[in-house]
């Protein structure tokens, strides 16, 4: 594949931010994109390379995250019913531009190469559906993409330093080494075709395979750590509505039952989803999807109010559960957009916030996501066990929490019992830290955990850290530069 502009634009996983490298089910997908699947002739040579192992990807070397998204007017399908003089038919974007994250790649030649020779009628068909592809990842990705044998090139590229390849995971390697891509897979055609039939989202098709990067850490890992959780969803208050943090335990609760009411509703089976429900059983290792009320912090005039609120998946959440969490949050019945929550009067009105939206940053993705050496509470966190008599020992408790709740376990750690850290931060009363009234009433603190390496979010902790207490935020890049 040769980019004519040295650059990748594609949304990753990680809101914000490219993805990197490429996913091998993207290429597949621009190629059932142009291919005629009424030719049996190309749907058998489509059909034969889903049933191929993960093929390796050699890209460029050197790339970075660029520092400005690509801004552009994109029109949708969609036509105002009753377009008046300052509407603009097909325009449903509030009228703003929309944006989309782009890596910039010092070679723009990127390769997959599965390790298998191909029949000759096979090879020729899948080169004339490769010349057809436009482009790669975003529709402004212009490209040309071509299929060769790999042995005719004499594997160009191969210990190249201006490349690097990623390989699929192997049985022997760390179950946590590398990155998660999605591949192609046997059946993988037909469920797209499914999806396009029922209009679906090829994303929610995909399956997932873990790479490595060749004799080394993967490029995007090296240099920092990854918390526990691979994707925030996060949600927006209608504006001028914003909720006391005291309210927090409440709120959070309220989107775990609206999400486990959409799935039952959906026809999913929620008890065999235990990192959804939090219900797990004593051997179940999982990590559980972590429900968060996003108060606004961290600002001169920040007053700590609730603006929003979010869903953490983890990254060992099952994909299929991935998979039926995201369609009812997104897509089913138009979306999570109503939140009821108990004594507090009519539903909430919510919003999904797209990744680069321009909404106020509490509720913006990135905003608790992006790396940082230092991450501060903007919510109490709940102590998972008691300290020593007196307060002694705090700091090894705070470390203990760090630890049971998947993270790196800090160089520095700053405890205050009373007061917060961040400007608009409040305490909490001892009721509203409980969920219970018959829970032991822990101890709570705001800390602030410097780490050795920049962590990436979102970062929660305590024992009441799947409901929202012990959400962290991470420090800017002054404020990491003073500490």
């Amino acid at each position: 594949m040769h980019l004519l502009e040295p650059l990748y634009q594609a949304s990753g996983s990680q809101p914000g931010r490219a993805e990197w490298p490429p996913h091998p089910a993207r290429l597949f997908c621009a190629l059932v994109s142009v291919a005629d699947l009424d030719d049996p002739v190309e749907e058998a040579a489509l059909r034969w390379l889903e049933t191929q192992p993960a093929p390796l990807i050699r890209v460029p070397a050197q790339t970075a995250e660029a520092v400005t998204a690509r801004n552009a007017w994109v029109p949708t399908n969609a036509v105002a019913k009753e377009p008046g003089h300052a509407v603009l038919p097909g325009r449903t974007n509030g009228g703003s531009p929309k944006s989309w994250p782009q890596r910039v790649l010092r070679h723009p030649e990127v390769a997959f190469v599965w390790e298998v020779e191909p029949p000759q009628s096979v090879r020729v068909v899948l080169e004339a559906i490769a010349g057809r592809v436009p482009y790669f990842g975003r529709a402004t990705g212009h490209a040309l993409l071509h299929a060769q044998n790999s042995s005719a090139r004499e594997d160009q590229g191969a210990g190249d330093t201006d490349f690097v390849e990623w390989l699929p995971l192997q049985p022997a390697d760390p179950v946590k080494a590398g990155s998660t891509l999605r591949v192609p897979y046997a059946g993988y055609l037909q469920r797209l075709r499914s999806a396009f039939d029922s209009q679906q989202p090829a994303w929610q098709q995909a399956q997932s395979l873990r790479y490595r990067v060749r004799g080394g850490e993967s490029p995007a890992d090296s240099g920092q750590d990854r918390g526990p959780y691979r994707d925030l969803v996060t949600f927006a208050f209608s504006p001028g509505i914003a909720v006391d943090p005291g309210y927090t335990l409440a709120v959070t609760a309220g989107v775990r039952a609206a999400v486990m009411s959409r799935l039952e509703k959906a026809g999913h089976d929620v008890r065999a989803m235990p990192q959804v429900h939090g219900h797990k059983d004593k051997n179940d290792q999982g990590r559980l999807c972590a429900y968060l009320g996003l108060p606004f912090v961290g600002h001169t005039h920040a007053d700590g109010m609730l603006r929003g609120v979010a869903i953490a998946l983890p990254d060992d959440l099952p994909l299929l559960h991935r998979r039926a969490l995201l369609g009812v949050l997104l897509h089913f019945d138009g979306g999570l957009r109503k939140l009821a929550v108990p004594k507090m009067g009519p539903p909430l009105n919510l919003t999904y916030v797209k990744p680069a939206a321009s909404v106020l940053k509490t509720v913006q993705p990135h905003s608790w996501t992006r790396p940082s050496r230092v991450w501060t509470t903007a919510l109490p966190m709940v102590l998972d066990h008691f300290p020593k008599r007196g307060g002694r020992g705090l700091d090894d408790s705070v470390v203990k929490s760090c630890r049971m709740a998947g993270l790196p376990v800090p160089e520095q750690v700053e405890v205050v019992r009373q007061g917060g850290l961040l400007p608009g931060t409040r305490d909490l009363a001892s009721h509203q830290l409980r969920r219970k009234a018959e829970e032991r009433p822990l101890p709570s603190c705001h800390v602030r955990l410097h780490f050795a390496r920049p962590l990436s979010g979102p970062v929660v902790l305590g024992s009441k850290k799947t409901f929202g207490l012990g959400l962290c935020l991470p420090a800017s890049t002054m404020t990491e530069t003073a500490s």
